[in-house]
């Protein structure tokens, strides 16, 4: 099986594993996503409403907005069109886990984000999860990797 066939085959298992989960899970995969891997998950999760406006947010910083990422203006029109009707789950991108996503671009950079999108959003603080591997429970990273052998 050629590399490509195998990545389609690994990215329909995480979206019909997202798809039996709850947003919660979808947020925590986030928090614990390979940014250079299976980007078509996060492209979904762009693209559904039912994503929680904190995990939005979170991926809209973790994909540094201070370069044209693929979703970057997509996201920032559904967010400002209030696309994502969910909003239970908090985020700060000055803060993430003592993280501050802010810290990391330009002041010129700065001026091209829309200021709503440095605000903190208040809600649930999610838990980093735990057992995940890659932003994937341990049981499906390794169901994943096994494709590759």
């Amino acid at each position: 099986m050629e590399e490509n066939q195998i990545e389609q085959i690994a990215v329909n298992k995480i979206i019909d594993f997202a798809k039996t989960q709850s947003t919660k899970v979808w947020h925590q995969m986030v928090m614990d996503w390979n940014w250079d891997n299976y980007m078509t998950f996060i492209n979904w999760l762009v693209e559904n409403p039912n994503t929680d406006k904190a995990t939005i947010l979170m991926i809209y910083w973790k994909s540094d907005p201070s370069t044209d990422f693929l979703n970057k203006k997509l996201i920032e029109d559904h967010y400002f069109k209030e696309y994502y009707k969910q909003h239970l789950f908090s985020f700060d991108p000055k803060d993430d886990e003592g993280d501050d996503w802010t810290s990391y671009i330009s002041e010129e950079s700065k001026k091209e984000i829309p200021q709503l999108m440095f605000q903190k959003l208040s809600g649930e603080k999610i838990p980093y999860p735990e057992e995940f591997i890659e932003g994937m429970p341990e049981n499906l990273f390794y169901e994943i990797e096994e494709l590759y052998d």
